[in-house]
């Protein structure tokens, strides 16, 4: 998965209706964005400006939120 985030608000508009039509995408806080690789491929094919973010960008309870759920026997 990556983390992305629009580089104007028109190329957040566009490229989140793209990805809400044609994948999966995860709105987070403060305009970040997680989609899977193919995404990213599909909206630098769309002229969609973003920036990949790094993971470190989210605070600890996003990261526990997002991380998947253990089974504790």
């Amino acid at each position: 998965m990556v983390l992305l985030k629009f580089k104007t608000q028109e190329d957040k508009v566009n490229g989140y209706y793209l990805l809400a039509l044609k994948g999966t995408v995860w709105s987070l806080p403060d305009g970040l964005f997680e989609v899977n690789d193919y995404m990213v491929e599909f909206l630098k094919k769309e002229n969609i400006r973003f920036e990949i973010m790094k993971r470190t960008v989210l605070n600890e309870t996003e990261e526990i939120r997002n991380s998947p759920a253990i089974v504790v026997q």
